[in-house]
């Protein structure tokens, strides 16, 4: 009787555990199947965009590295690139310093500011996927949507009216490609803050509500194996009296 009366009380913590770990058991489940079907490159959106980078003609004329620091005394680093503007390629420099990043035109030296009408065009070069077109282009200096670092800002985002409601994240001063999301992505984050149980920024593996569900789970799985060993004895043991 005493055995039958400790069964039942492994019974209803087992039964407790369950209702409150086993949702989670199963969001860990299903998140997990998410993050295994689909392919990493797919979800991080390498098939949405292209490689735009080409190579200087021989024989461009530009502005040599003295006059440039000499313009330009903070730079701390500087590329020469080619880049299509204004529906031509022309030479540029990319010029780094504390104050961030910046385009200058390698041959008058002058800055090139990154307008609108230039990321248009620049985010339909990066963009790989069929003629989608776009439904809008906003400028970002405040209050990102959660698929994107604040660190960012300010930020073009081009969204696209495809299958996988693209958004292409553009720098406002290089005009260069920072980021892609599409639908995919957006799930892939949302199963991932489920999977690791952090539901503010997303990145922390370690939060006291993972370690608490994990032992939680250990706890759950110890009473299952407590009743299976009751379950198993009960059957084994005679009926009263039988030889």
């Amino acid at each position: 009787m005493a055995e039958k009366k400790r069964s039942s009380q492994w019974r209803v913590w087992h039964r407790w555990l369950s209702l409150v770990f086993g949702l989670q058991m199963v969001i860990w489940t299903i998140s997990g199947a998410y993050m295994v079907f689909f392919d990493l490159d797919y979800i991080h959106g390498d098939h949405l965009v292209q490689d735009v980078s080409q190579p200087l003609p021989e024989g461009t004329d530009v502005s040599g590295l003295d006059k440039l620091l000499t313009r330009y005394p903070e730079t701390e680093k500087a590329s020469l690139e080619a880049r299509r503007l204004d529906g031509k390629l022309q030479p540029v420099y990319k010029l780094k310093s504390d104050k961030g990043e910046f385009l200058v035109n390698a041959k008058s030296l002058d800055r090139i500011e990154i307008t609108q009408h230039h990321i248009k065009n620049l985010a339909n070069r990066y963009y790989a996927q069929e003629s989608a077109d776009i439904e809008s282009v906003v400028y970002m200096t405040d209050n990102p949507p959660t698929e994107i670092s604040e660190t960012l800002l300010p930020v073009w985002q081009v969204n696209y009216d495809d299958f996988g409601n693209t958004s292409l994240y553009l720098s406002e001063t290089t005009g260069d490609l920072l980021v892609k999301r599409h639908t995919f992505w957006r799930g892939f984050d949302i199963v991932w803050m489920l999977h690791i149980m952090d539901y503010d920024e997303r990145v922390d593996i370690e939060t006291w509500w993972l370690k608490a569900f994990i032992i939680g789970t250990f706890i759950l799985m110890i009473t299952g194996i407590v009743l299976l060993l009751y379950t198993i004895t009960f059957k084994r043991r005679p009926i009263g009296g039988a030889q």
